[in-house]
């Protein structure tokens, strides 16, 4: 999974490496987190197809996903855009989506989840879902054929980690997302569950979370100056988590936390596998 893919400079690291990646470590599936992929805000149709010509399986969301009215109309035509089950007053997102692997005889459940800690909107607490549907889950891994994933979208790190041991021996991996701020702290409890309390973003680290940094200077400096948001350029990171799963528990075996730092056209590779 890679962490947030933001705006073009994001897209173009992601749409290099993702084929790499691939192919070198024989990797079956890829997510991102794609609310950013649109200037930041959002995603596009155009976009979609983009990511999913470079590899993308599948597309968790957070809290700009409807920020590009695109977004319905993907979700209408393609099963792999995943919105967080605990969004308000959204039908047919409470489900995690099932994507079959054939040739491993598998099947990946994503689920996607928003805080509640410092967040604009209110959301469903994301604790009540996961209660519910706890047994659910257990039955899912058990049953064999079914590996559960989760993308936590969440300011707090407090809620990510809570989560991760709420769910711990039942989620194969649980990746946090939302602060564009990646964490050094990937671990892989007793029971098999790959953690870390964020994966960082996908994209221009020359800059304030992503996004121009004298613009946002001049923000909180002066508040009543009101400047729209520009995405950054310069100094590409991409950061992503790979997870080694097993075919017979279908939790996981390793962890690795990616991050391939002040990436340019000419310095394409692979820099760091932590």
């Amino acid at each position: 999974m890679l962490g947030d893919v933001l705006g073009r400079a994001g897209r173009k690291i992601a749409k290099k490496i993702i084929p790499q990646f691939k192919q070198s470590l024989d990797i079956d599936f890829v997510t991102i987190n794609g609310e950013n992929l649109a200037g930041g805000f959002g995603i596009t149709s155009k976009i979609y197809d983009e990511m999913k010509l470079s590899g993308v399986d599948a597309f968790t969301m957070g809290n700009h996903w409807r920020d590009k009215s695109d977004v319905h109309l993907i979700r209408q035509q393609h099963k792999d855009l995943v919105l967080p089950q605990n969004l308000n007053g959204i039908s047919g997102v409470e489900y995690a989506p099932e994507f079959h692997l054939p040739h491993r005889n598998k099947t990946i459940n994503i689920i996607n989840l928003m805080g509640n800690f410092a967040m604009k909107e209110e959301y469903k607490n994301p604790f009540e879902f996961l209660q519910k549907e706890k047994e659910h889950f257990i039955s899912k891994v058990k049953s064999g054929s079914n590996i559960v994933i989760a993308d936590i979208h969440a300011e707090a790190s407090s809620e990510k980690q809570a989560m991760a041991w709420y769910y711990d021996g039942i989620l194969a991996a649980l990746i946090g997302t939302h602060t564009h701020t990646p964490t050094s702290d990937e671990r892989l409890t007793e029971n098999g569950t790959a953690f870390l309390t964020d994966v960082g973003m996908t994209g221009p680290y020359d800059s304030v979370i992503g996004m121009n940094k004298t613009r946002v200077l001049t923000k909180f400096i002066n508040p009543s100056v009101k400047l729209p948001h520009e995405v950054a350029e310069n100094d590409l990171w991409l950061c992503g988590f790979l997870v080694e799963v097993s075919p017979q528990t279908n939790l996981s075996l390793a962890c690795h936390r990616i991050q391939c730092r002040g990436v340019d056209e000419e310095n394409w590779l692979i820099s760091s596998i932590v």
